[in-house]
């Protein structure tokens, strides 16, 4: 699933690409603002992350570039890995029960002295409960600094290109004999994802789609979403010029792939434009 954030496209408010190295700037400052003068080389560290953070990552910072964030060491959440001492390991990683799992194991090994874990998607509280529960019972619960939620399912292609890095989507939505919770969960995906691209660009639009099908369906979800999150207290939109109650809030557009759109651009739904293709 890929999308374009149009509009703006040239603005800086809504390149989507700088917001998102902004956000992964801020995650390895230990989540703390990053300015001109925050001092990369006081705080190395140890960069954990599994398959869908790697690609994400790549996108966006070459190895050289996580040196300079102070990264000496980046390897696979799943890769055998040695005990390292006196280093913070920044874990970036989705919020699996396996990753949890290995978290936890990670922590009871002591691996590393401190441990800030950062989740590309909001944590559930199953999965919350299950990690406290199992660095509980191995006594190693304060080698974990914090825990975050980034809002960063996504992959940033290009400054107004990004994936939801999702496959067969489609496919799947367009199955004659799909059930319907498999359904529910892939538009619930795609909310969340969706939902992540806003917080990372820290805008709040104005949502058009069309009505009975699967855009319609993820349209009014993550309407839905966004309603329930401005009015709770964890607003993560608050002060932002381009919240709920800005004038100049920007579109967006969910469509289904089936619909054409390039037929539109190209010409006029007319019958010398039928007649043009057709001879």
């Amino acid at each position: 699933t890929m999308s374009k954030a149009g509009g703006y496209a040239t603005s800086t408010f809504l390149s989507i690409r700088t917001k998102h190295i902004e956000a992964l700037e801020r995650m390895l400052n230990f989540n703390n603002p990053v300015d001109s003068k925050t001092s990369w080389q006081e705080n190395w560290k140890i960069l954990i992350y599994d398959n869908f953070c790697r690609d994400m990552i790549s996108t966006l910072f070459k190895v050289a570039d996580l040196r300079k964030h102070g990264v000496t060491l980046h390897l696979h959440i799943d890769a055998d890995r040695q005990q390292v001492q006196d280093v913070s390991a920044v874990y970036f990683v989705t919020p699996t029960t396996s990753n949890v799992l290995r978290i936890a194991k990670d922590c009871s090994a002591g691996l590393y002295d401190v441990c800030h874990l950062n989740f590309s998607s909001s944590i559930s509280q199953e999965e919350i409960h299950r990690l406290a529960t199992a660095v509980a019972e191995s006594d190693s619960a304060a080698r974990i600094e914090k825990v975050f939620d980034q809002y960063m399912s996504f992959i940033s292609l290009d400054h107004c290109l990004f994936s939801l890095h999702m496959t067969d989507t489609y496919l799947k939505l367009n199955d004659p004999q799909v059930v319907e919770s498999d359904m529910d969960a892939i538009v619930n995906s795609v909310v969340n994802s969706l939902f992540a691209v806003l917080v990372t660009l820290q805008v709040v639009p104005v949502i058009r789609c069309p009505r009975n099908d699967a855009a319609g369906m993820v349209g009014e979800r993550l309407y839905k979403k966004l309603h329930d999150h401005l009015m709770s207290t964890n607003n993560l939109f608050k002060d932002q010029p381009y919240s709920s109650g800005s004038y100049a809030r920007p579109m967006l557009a969910i469509l289904d792939r089936s619909q054409d759109l390039a037929v539109n651009l190209q010409h006029g739904w007319a019958y010398d434009a039928l007649l043009h293709d057709v001879l």
